[in-house]
C-alpha cells in the first residue's frame, strides 16, 4: 500500500510542480502584456483628445478608460531634463531619463525594481512644436506578487488534501492488487504441501488470472507427475520383488547343495535369467529418467542413415532366433537423436522377437515431406483397447510396461507418430518422423 501511495504522491506532486511553473510564468508573462497594454492604450488615448471626446458615446468604454487612467501616471520632460508634467520620485525620474536619452524607438516599454516594488512604464518620443518631448507613463505592480504566494499557496494546500486523499484509492488499489496475489500464495503452499486438490479460485482476464491459470496447469502437472511416480515405485517394487526372490532362494539352495534344476549349470542359468531381468529393468528406468531429466530442453540434430541402422539392428537381432527377416524400401536419412531414435526401434524389435512366430518384416517409405517405418511380426494380435504405450501398460508377455512407453517419449520429442494395431495375420508398429531442418532444434514438452 505505501508503494502504490508513494507512486500516486509523486504523479501528484510532479504534475502540481508542472502546472505551478507553468502557471507561473504564464501569469507574469500575462499581467505583465496587460499592464504594458493599459500603459499604452492610455498614454495613447491621453495623447490624442480627439479620441477621448467621441467615448462619451459608449459610458462602459468611456468609464473603462478613466478607471485606467487614474491607474497610470504620466511624466513629460524634455531632453534637457525639465520636467513639464507630472511627478515621479527623483530614482525613478533618473532613470527614465536615462533611459529615454538612450531610446531608439519611438515607443519603448521598461521595467524596474524601487525599493522592492516592480514598476512598468513606457516611454514615447514625441515632437511638439519643433521640439522633442518624452511622454512617460508608468504604473506600480500592486497585485501581480500577492497574486503569485497566494497562488501558491492555494495551490499547496490542494496538493496537501489530495494527497491524503490519494490514500483511500492507494489503499483500495493494494488490496485490489494484493488479495488475488495472497489467495495464490496460500494455495501455491498448499500445493508445495502435496495437496494436489487445492485448485485457485481465481477467474480473471489479465495477468493474474493468466499466472493463476499457469499456476493450476503446474498443480495438475505435478498431481499427474506424483501419482505416475508412486505407480513407478509400486511397479517396480512389484517387478524387482519376483526376480530377487527367485535369485536368493537359488543361491541358498546351492549354498546347501541342493540344485532346484537338477544340476549346478542349470541352476546358475536360471540366476543369470533373472539377473538380466533386473539388468534390463534397471536400464529401462535409468532410460526413462534420462529423458524425464532432458525434457523441456533442446536436442541438437544430427543426420542418421535409417537404412543402415536398421540393417545392423536386424544382423544384431538375427542371432536371437530362428525367424525369417524381411527389409523392404529405402528410408534415407532424417535428422534426429541417434541414440534415441536407436533405442526407439530396438525396443520395438524385441517385441517382435517376442512374438513373432516365423517372421519379421520392415517396411520403409519416404518422400519429401517425412520417412514412414513399419516393423510387423507375425505374432498374436495385442488388445487394442489398452493403451500400450501408457508407462507400465503391458500384453499378456510384456516384460515390464516400459519399452513401448520409452518409444512412444522418443517419437513424440522427434514430432512424430507411432501406433499400434492388428493386420488380420499379425500386428505392426508404425512409425512416421517428419523432415526437420538442419537448424531446428527439438524441445521436449511431452
Amino acid at each position: 500500500m505505501w508503494k502504490i501511495w508513494v507512486l500516486i504522491l509523486l504523479i501528484i506532486v510532479t504534475l502540481a510542480l508542472m502546472i505551478l511553473i507553468t502557471i507561473r510564468s504564464s501569469i507574469t508573462q500575462f499581467i505583465d502584456e496587460q499592464v504594458y497594454e493599459t500603459l499604452r492604450d492610455v498614454d495613447y488615448y491621453l495623447g490624442n483628445t480627439n479620441e477621448l471626446e467621441n467615448y462619451p458615446q459608449n459610458p462602459i468604454e468611456y468609464d473603462r478608460r478613466q478607471q485606467e487612467s487614474r491607474s497610470v501616471n504620466q511624466l513629460i520632460f524634455l531632453p534637457n531634463g525639465r520636467i513639464i508634467y507630472g511627478s515621479a520620485p527623483l530614482e525613478l525620474t533618473n532613470r527614465m531619463y536615462q533611459e529615454a536619452l538612450n531610446q531608439s524607438g519611438q515607443v519603448e516599454r521598461y521595467q524596474t525594481t524601487i525599493d522592492g516594488e516592480d514598476v512598468y512604464y513606457i516611454i514615447r518620443q514625441n515632437e511638439y512644436d519643433g521640439t522633442i518631448v518624452y511622454q512617460a507613463s508608468y504604473a506600480w505592480d500592486a497585485y501581480r506578487r500577492e497574486l503569485v504566494s497566494t497562488l501558491y499557496w492555494r495551490i499547496s494546500i490542494l496538493i496537501g488534501i489530495i494527497s491524503l486523499l490519494s490514500l483511500i484509492p492507494a489503499l483500495w488499489m493494494s488490496r485490489q492488487l494484493t488479495k488475488p496475489i495472497v489467495e495464490m500464495e496460500r494455495a501455491v503452499e498448499k500445493i508445495s504441501n502435496r495437496q494436489w486438490e487445492t485448485a485457485l479460485p481465481l477467474d480473471r482476464q489479465d495477468e493474474l488470472g493468466q499466472l493463476a491459470h499457469s499456476i493450476d496447469a503446474m498443480r495438475k502437472e505435478l498431481k499427474e507427475q506424483d501419482l505416475a511416480q508412486q505407480a513407478l515405485l509400486q511397479n517396480i517394487s512389484h517387478d524387482l520383488k519376483t526376480p530377487i526372490m527367485v535369485i536368493r532362494g537359488y543361491a541358498q539352495s546351492i549354498g546347501d547343495g541342493i540344485y532346484p534344476t537338477g544340476d549346478l549349470k542349470g541352476s546358475a542359468e536360471v540366476i543369470d535369467e533373472e539377473a538380466s531381468r533386473l539388468e534390463k529393468k534397471v536400464v529401462d528406468l535409468l532410460y526413462v529418467t534420462k529423458l524425464e531429466y532432458f525434457k523441456g530442453q533442446e536436442t541438437k540434430l544430427e543426420p542418421i542413415n535409417l537404412d543402415k541402422l536398421l540393417e545392423l539392428l536386424v544382423a544384431r537381432f538375427k542371432l536371437r532366433g530362428q525367424l525369417d527377416w524381411e527389409i523392404n524400401g529405402e528410408g534415407g536419412e532424417m535428422l534426429g537423436d541417434g541414440e534415441q531414435i536407436r533405442v526407439a526401434f530396438e525396443n520395438v524389435l524385441d517385441n517382435a522377437l517376442r512374438y513373432a512366430e516365423s517372421c519379421i518384416r520392415i517396411d520403409l517409405h519416404q518422400d519429401d515431406v517425412g520417412v514412414e517405418i513399419t516393423i510387423f511380426n507375425d505374432g498374436p494380435p495385442v488388445d487394442e483397447s489398452l493403451d500400450l504405450f501408457h508407462q507400465f501398460s503391458r500384453g499378456k508377455q510384456g516384460k515390464f510396461g516400459l519399452g513401448l512407453f520409452i518409444v512412444q517419449r522418443i517419437v513424440t520429442l522427434h514430432t512424430g507418430e507411432v501406433s499400434l494395431r492388428n493386420t488380420g495375420d499379425g500386428t505392426a508398429v508404425r512409425f512416421y518422423f517428419p523432415r526437420l531442418k538442419p537448424n531446428h532444434l527439438l524441445k521436449s514438452d511431452v
